[in-house]
């Protein structure tokens, strides 16, 4: 199915980036509404990961079976995606910051951060315009997905772009970058949604070992010493923020929440239960 996905390049006038867009319609005819769709952030890493497990669940009477679309870069090669996504990911961040500590070790170019506002809007003015004049979609039926900075950035749409999208998938969200800047929009998001203001349904799911220095244990190969993983794990607090994100938001009104921890997933292991969870979570007929 992924294989067989449209592709679509532009360079956006919002923020002159060039993206390739992956999408993969159903193979079934759009409804008179049009097609549910999954907007999912790292195309190139995710998309065919995403396409093969919601038409695997829409086989399924009760599961809704989207259009995917991956957002993605005009490149074959995973290192220069990953590199790209970081500008478009986060937010501004100091230099003080993101040099002190085991960050200091990552050598990041400050200049390739902080782009995430235009991102979003490239998001809503530009992709969107472009999926729905190549496929059928449903625009009262709209997801973010996103993993890691992926995640982070579905919450800082969730808290500054709620009408934009009917459901939110942040899985092991990267809550701590930036200074953990994302929880300043939280109160302000709060206040809306106590004023009525907020629908929305939100997944936020992590790894169980993502906060679990004892997955690189002594004499195993690791991208770095372990004195920098433990180091990591005690700032990121990745589980913790997971939890505690979803419980704040859970005690909200107007919005549906699911928080999932899955067991014995790290990091990079969790994007495949966290897409099938996610896709479960919005598309299943019963659970609206």
């Amino acid at each position: 199915m992924a294989l067989d996905a449209q592709r679509i390049d532009f360079t956006s006038a919002i923020n002159g980036r060039a993206y390739r867009l992956f999408i993969s319609a159903p193979p079934t005819p759009a409804p008179p509404q049009g097609h549910p769709v999954l907007y999912l952030i790292d195309g190139n890493l995710h998309f065919g990961i995403a396409v093969d497990t919601a038409r695997i669940q829409a086989c399924w009477p009760d599961v809704k079976n989207p259009v995917v679309v991956g957002i993605g870069y005009p490149t074959h090669s995973v290192a220069e995606a990953l590199k790209l996504r970081m500008k478009d990911l986060t937010m501004p961040t100091r230099a003080e910051w993101m040099n002190s500590g085991w960050r200091g070790g990552m050598n990041q170019d400050l200049n390739e951060l902080g782009g995430m506002p235009e991102y979003l809007r490239v998001i809503d003015e530009e992709i969107k315009p472009r999926v729905a004049a190549a496929v059928p979609v449903d625009a009262g039926d709209q997801t973010l997905m996103g993993h890691s900075l992926g995640g982070l950035t579905t919450l800082h749409a969730l808290f500054g772009r709620h009408r934009s999208f009917q459901h939110y998938v942040a899985i092991s969200p990267s809550i701590w970058m930036s200074e953990r800047l994302v929880l300043a929009h939280e109160p302000a998001f709060a206040e809306q949604a106590r004023a009525g203001q907020v629908q929305a349904r939100v997944l936020v799911s992590v790894g169980a070992l993502e906060g679990d220095v004892r997955e690189v244990e002594p004499g195993v190969q690791a991208p770095a010493p372990r004195e920098v993983f433990v180091e990591m794990s005690k700032e990121c607090r990745m589980v913790a923020d997971a939890r505690e994100m979803g419980a704040r938001l859970a005690a909200l009104p107007g919005l549906e929440v699911q928080t999932v921890v899955h067991a014995d997933d790290d990091h990079n292991m969790v994007p495949p239960a966290g897409i099938a969870r996610g896709i479960r979570f919005v598309y299943r007929r019963a659970a609206r």
